[in-house]
């Protein structure tokens, strides 16, 4: 896998570091390094961050992407086969979000090789995004100059901008009922498993409506068949991207694991946490126009779309960067099936390139 585009032989280098999350420190320190090299000022903070600045003309601009990736992730093997770049099936490849990494370094590379005029970059290359959005979450934005921001970190087509996302809620049950003999003393023990079960039988799930999802994804309890389990622990979720519908259906789940437990004589243990807040710029934002503009002046045809899932851009936008995400051409992320075409890596360079030369 030699003679590449310069974007293609930094993605297989960086798909090959293992940063799952949680162990993300050697991609850091290389990271570190490149953007250096590139003639960035570069730092990492407490949480672990790669943080990195440019200077240049106009109004500042963050460019973003996470460094850790999901399981299985650990010893990557890139394949190319007709401009398509995958693992050999045995792990993910490891795009999202390298791809996203790559481009950025890409746009540096270029800026320093053509001594083009740009805007002035802020640059963050965040640690535990799999894991909750962990780094964006401790980020200092007074170490950011930019009020605006692209996230590398979607699939679809080039010109993909995600202006939308929701906001999400966790939710973590625990149903404690009260242990017996299962063979001699059934009548006298309270089946947590069952609490949890009626429970969530009772809930709407699934799809509630366009713009509201909701699930029950984890559930662990009891400690053998013989037992009448007097204790059973389950995690869920709930987004929406409208506060409202939000509260209204984790409402929802939290008053069914309530009854559940009132009826049995259990009691359900029920914390609810913000996990992100939903963000949303309007087609005729100024950063959105901006962002269709520079597409349709390189030929990319603009898609403005609302997204069912939350991302750094949820975090920052939370915290006064208006962010909208933007496609690398990554596709089956979080699977051995993982690709990306070669094509798409460079068009996204294009395109990020012209956004930031765009004074």
């Amino acid at each position: 896998m030699t003679d590449h585009p310069p974007i293609v032989e930094t993605f297989l280098h960086l798909v090959q570091i293992d940063s799952p999350t949680g162990h993300e420190q050697q991609l850091a320190e290389t990271l570190l390094g490149m953007l250096r090299d590139l003639g960035a000022q570069v730092h990492t903070d407490a949480a672990g961050n790669v943080i990195a600045a440019l200077d240049g003309e106009g109004e500042p601009i963050l460019l973003s992407a996470h460094m850790d990736t999901v399981e299985p992730g650990r010893g990557i093997k890139p394949r190319i086969q007709d401009g398509i770049i995958t693992s050999d099936g045995t792990t993910i490849l490891g795009s999202d979000c390298k791809s996203g990494i790559a481009v950025v370094l890409e746009v540096l590379r270029r800026l320093k090789a053509t001594g083009a005029r740009h805007r002035p970059l802020d640059i963050v290359f965040s640690v535990g995004e799999e894991g909750g959005l962990i780094g964006a979450k401790r980020l200092d934005v007074s170490a950011v100059r930019a009020k605006v921001g692209l996230v590398l970190d979607s699939g679809g087509p080039i010109g993909t901008l995600v202006r939308q996302a929701p906001c999400q809620d966790s939710l973590a049950v625990t149903i404690h009922g009260k242990a017996a003999h299962a063979g001699t003393d059934p009548e006298k023990g309270i089946n947590a498993i069952v609490v949890a079960a009626e429970a969530i039988a009772q809930m709407p799930l699934g799809r509630i409506d366009a713009e509201t999802t909701a699930n029950v994804g984890k559930i662990a309890g009891g400690v053998a068949t013989n037992i009448v389990p007097d204790r059973v622990e389950i995690a869920g979720e709930a987004r929406s991207l409208k506060g409202e519908k939000l509260a209204a259906q984790t409402s929802r789940m939290v008053k069914a694991f309530e009854a559940a437990a009132a009826r049995h004589g259990a009691r359900a243990e029920i914390h609810v946490t913000r996990s992100y807040e939903a963000y949303y710029l309007p087609d005729d934002h100024p950063w959105v126009r901006h962002l269709v503009g520079v597409c349709k002046r390189l030929g990319v045809e603009p898609v403005l779309m609302s997204s069912g899932g939350g991302s750094d851009a949820n975090v920052y936008n939370a915290k006064g960067i208006q962010c909208v995400v933007t496609s690398t051409g990554m596709s089956n992320v979080h699977t051995t099936a993982e690709q990306i075409a070669i094509a798409d890596l460079l068009g996204a360079a294009e395109l990020v390139y012209a956004v930031v030369t765009a004074l």
